[in-house]
């Protein structure tokens, strides 16, 4: 019984890792120059954190979709938000998002996005994640950014 107890731990460890791996996408992320300038966008310096739900408008999608982005946005605000001096959690309607780290910075550049609507994570110390799935949002939110940042 122990046994089969891990067992089951193992795989639904593997699984989340699996799950997270791939509905992340890193080829958006770009590591820049600190003095980059941004293009209508927001920048955060480590330690403050941010979840940013966003829409690059240039691409096409169902009413369906936008409206599950929002909803889920709005639901995550609501349990995390708002905004305080360390801690961004909202819509945005930026094109760029910078992120410094204590030894890098990253540029997002949203109206790259082959996706409608994503939610970027930052957590102050690493590279920033971003999640195009939206059934994914709460999960990606829950298990690699609030619980390591309580």
């Amino acid at each position: 019984m122990r046994n089969s107890r891990k067992n089951i731990n193992l795989l639904i460890n593997c699984f989340l890792c699996m799950l997270f791996l791939s509905s992340c996408s890193s080829s958006y992320i770009k590591q820049v120059d600190p003095e980059l300038k941004t293009a209508f966008g927001i920048t955060l310096t480590s330690p403050s954190q941010g979840i940013f739900f966003v829409q690059n408008k240039k691409v096409d999608a169902f009413k369906s979709e936008i409206e599950a982005h929002i909803q889920v946005a709005n639901s995550i605000y609501n349990n995390y938000g708002p905004a305080t001096d360390r801690r961004f959690v909202g819509t945005t309607n930026a094109r760029q998002l910078k992120f410094h780290t204590k030894e890098r910075t990253y540029l997002i550049d949203i109206t790259k996005f082959k996706k409608r609507t994503a939610l970027v994570l930052f957590d102050g110390h690493h590279k920033p994640i971003i999640v195009f799935h939206v059934d994914r949002y709460h999960l990606i939110v829950e298990k690699y950014f609030i619980a390591r940042h309580k």
